[in-house]
């Protein structure tokens, strides 16, 4: 994908995100996030990022090439692994690394992909190839997507995806069928056994 489309999906994600959970709106967490989205092309000197950093992007780009070590699930579990270690920051951090993956995800739309395995499997892509980079496709999907994201701040809500509600009805059918509902109230309780009446004298035996 385009720079100027991770920017825009990374920016949109955080404001759903932080809304969702009642994070005030903050203009540097929004710059984390921005900042992660471009994050993962810093292996690339002519990159937004690694233009401004071109020394350690030249250096990475050298070292492990573009879409390498940074696309794969090792950068992700390096990023969990810095937000564990360093709550302190994690105003930082969670926006920094929702940015982040929303760049892995808008590279996994695309025909490259991303290479998950990495090291262990260099060659080895995986993708959904349905975007094509810089192409309509892209444009429509990050217009749609960030559309739908943004529109719930001014309309006090987020619209539903066609395959929620369906989705949810599979949910509660599966739950009632293993019995994690609870038990059906509509049917009326079986009667409660009479205990036994002590004070009648037992037979005599022999």
């Amino acid at each position: 994908m385009m720079a100027s489309s991770h920017i825009i999906v990374g920016g949109a994600t955080w404001f759903y995100v932080s809304t969702r959970f009642g994070v005030a709106f903050d203009v540097v967490a929004f710059g984390a996030a921005i900042v992660g989205s471009l994050a993962p092309d810093i292996d690339h000197p002519k990159s937004t990022l690694g233009q401004l950093l071109r020394p350690l992007s030249s250096w990475i780009s050298r070292v492990f090439g573009h879409r390498g070590v940074t696309h794969s699930a090792l950068a992700i579990a390096g990023c969990l692994w810095v937000l564990h270690e360093y709550t302190a920051y994690s105003r930082l951090l969670i926006p920094f690394i929702v940015g982040y993956l929303t760049h892995l995800g808008g590279d996994l739309l695309t025909p490259a992909g991303l290479p998950l395995l990495w090291p262990i499997k260099r060659r080895r892509n995986f993708a959904l190839p349905i975007l094509k980079t810089g192409g309509f496709s892209e444009q429509l999907a990050v217009t749609l997507l960030a559309g739908w994201m943004i529109s719930g701040l001014f309309a006090g809500g987020w619209p539903e995806f066609p395959l929620q509600r369906p989705w949810r009805s599979v949910v509660a059918a599966a739950q009632s069928y293993l019995g994690e509902a609870g038990p059906d109230k509509s049917m009326p309780p079986p009667p409660a056994r009479k205990p036994p009446d002590s004070s009648r004298p037992k037979p005599l035996k022999g």
